[in-house]
């Protein structure tokens, strides 16, 4: 092209033409880094929502726990992360590490205890965000071995309200500091965990009440079909253990002593029933207000504790078993305790929610109702026999014994009318087997008004409760008949030798006699107490050392009495043992 032409060469036109590409670059650069921050935030968005779904897909507390701590290690792609749970007393309760190998793990010398940086979230509950721990004043509580940390990043975990405890991450894998987006996101995560975590506890509490309610339909059950109450301790213990996740169940009631308490039932694992029972069988412990158990009896008062601030209130059963956290409550109503019951876990667990405590208290409360009302519909149901037991004997006093008495007295009176000497013997002979049923009708009377459990002081009751039980090694029921003033006559230090005395007799006839049948007698008249035991059995051999009955002997020759014996082969064994009534001084 030439100048003729008319065109012309401006050397600036260049330069002019290409500032707008300039600034077209620029802002496609800012454009392209505007894109990829907004692609790396939704990155971080979505990584925080799949973060929050699966923090939600479980309701067991610790697996939660422990699914949170490591979520939010990852969401910020932090090395470290720890998750503290904060406990009633406002301190540290449980601390839940993620990230430390177990070389690490085992140079620590314990988990940190809510000191320092950890213990400022606790007392300021707000998020905290440092480029280098060291340079923080509170930089301190980290237990010896704990790996050096640098970069950190806390934000607290409530449940509406109140602080649960506080995620706590430390040095970024990249070895960046935490940004404000990496505190945003923790937030967020946060308070996604804290509702997830109400959830979980509130799953647990309703678990737990239907297994209270479960046992509480169980006790009551088998407290109706009529199971005995010491039964029932035991399933109130063993239930209540488990409920509680503890290691031992004690409940301890007043014993005969009324300012003791005696321990009546215990449950532990079954690796620990021996030496459980050896340490707390029949412990008997005061009830003074100076103690642990006296102070929960006698204000009705449930207390939670642990079991080595109160080594010196008479607890010592509890320590020697190595146990920590206690839980003592109350056995039936604050206002008329009936005794404890006692929850303990092995020493180093962690103490018990204090949510359960409510929920225990009330059913340790109904199982103790339960209990008494049980109590008494046995006690009714007992007086009810004892009523009809009382109108049979009356009427056996009042009517049979009375008739028969009668007709013996008509038939003495015949005899001395007849002459022949054989129909005399035959009428005398019905008077004396009249005598002996009226004996054996007087002998059921007594047995049939004595209680068994008011009675035991009296010797004709200890005399009929061997008897009776010496079936069991005879395999049928001797027959027992008892004469005159049994009870008030015999001295108890002469009853101290009988009751033996007729214990060893009973056991040689089980022994070695074969017999069908036993006798026993026991009478009182002219100041003697006579006791005669005869069975049907194949005798004595001859030969046959004699040292246990040489031993009879011996106890009544004691009391200025004497002992025979009758026997031969298959004609069976009487032995009579007599003793003045009165021990002679």
């Amino acid at each position: 092209m030439s100048e003729t032409d008319g065109d012309h060469f401006d050397p600036h036109e260049h330069d002019r033409l290409s500032l707008p590409q300039v600034r077209l670059d620029d802002l496609l650069d800012e454009v392209r880094s505007r894109l990829t921050e907004i692609s790396r935030k939704q990155e971080r968005i979505h990584t925080l929502l799949e973060a929050v779904i699966s923090i939600g897909e479980g309701l067991e507390l610790d697996p939660l726990l422990l699914r949170i701590t490591e979520t939010a290690t990852g969401l910020v792609n932090a090395r470290y992360g720890a998750l503290g749970v904060i406990g009633p007393d406002g301190n540290m309760s449980r601390f839940i590490p993620v990230g430390l190998d177990p070389h690490e793990i085992s140079c620590i010398d314990h988990w940190p205890r809510g000191e320092g940086i950890l213990g400022l979230l606790i007392k300021e509950p707000e998020p905290l965000r440092l480029k280098e721990v060291s340079d923080h004043p509170e930089s301190r509580g980290f237990p010896a071995g704990h790996p050096p940390m640098h970069t950190f990043l806390g934000v607290p975990i409530r449940i509406r309200d109140k602080v649960f405890g506080n995620l706590y991450m430390t040095d970024k894998a990249d070895g960046t500091e935490f940004t404000g987006d990496d505190e945003l996101l923790m937030r967020a995560l946060a308070t996604a965990a804290g509702t997830a975590i109400e959830n979980a506890q509130l799953f647990a509490q309703t678990q737990s009440r239907e297994t209270w309610l479960d046992a509480s339909g169980q006790i009551t059950t088998r407290l109706l079909s009529g199971a005995a109450p010491e039964e029932v301790l035991r399933l109130v213990a063993r239930r209540a253990r488990v409920m509680a996740q503890s290691d031992i169940a004690v409940i301890a009631m007043p014993g005969e002593d009324p300012e003791t308490l005696t321990v009546r039932v215990w449950d532990g694992p079954e690796d620990q029933c021996e030496s459980l029972a050896a340490g707390a069988r029949g412990a008997t412990l005061t009830r003074a207000e100076d103690t642990l158990l006296g102070r929960v009896y006698l204000s009705g008062t449930p207390l939670q504790t642990d079991v080595s601030e109160f080594e010196h209130l008479g607890v010592g059963f509890l320590t020697r078993m190595g146990v920590g956290p206690v839980l003592v409550l109350p056995f039936g109503p604050p206002d008329g305790a009936r005794g404890v019951l006692v929850l303990a876990r092995d020493s180093g667990r962690e103490d018990f929610q204090g949510s359960w405590l409510n929920m225990l208290s009330s059913f340790a409360n109904q199982a103790a109702v339960a209990l008494e009302l049980a109590e008494a519909r046995l006690d009714s149901e007992r007086l009810s026999v004892l009523e009809d037991r009382d109108r049979i004997a009356r009427d056996l006093h009042d009517t049979v014994i009375q008739r028969l008495y009668a007709t013996a007295i008509t038939l003495m009176g015949t005899v001395r009318r007849i002459d022949d000497a054989t129909s005399a013997k035959r009428v005398q002979g019905a008077v004396d087997d009249l005598d002996d049923t009226i004996r054996q009708i007087r002998s059921t009377i007594f047995a049939l008004q004595s209680s068994g459990e008011d009675d035991s002081s009296w010797l004709r009751s200890r005399v009929l409760e061997l008897v009776n039980t010496s079936a069991e090694t005879l395999g049928f029921a001797p027959r027992l008949l008892t004469q005159g003033p049994v009870d008030n006559a015999v001295d108890e230090r002469v009853g101290e030798h009988l009751i033996p005395v007729l214990r060893e007799l009973l056991s040689n006839v089980a022994r070695h006699s074969g017999a069908t049948t036993v006798d026993v007698e026991l009478s009182v008249d002219n100041g003697e107490v006579v006791l005669r035991v005869s069975d049907n059995g194949r005798g004595i051999p001859e030969g046959v050392a004699r040292s246990g009955l040489r031993n009879l002997a011996s106890r009544a020759e004691e009391l200025g009495g004497a002992m025979a014996v009758a026997s031969g082969p298959g004609e069976g064994t009487v032995v009579e043992w007599s003793a003045p009534v009165q021990r002679e001084e």
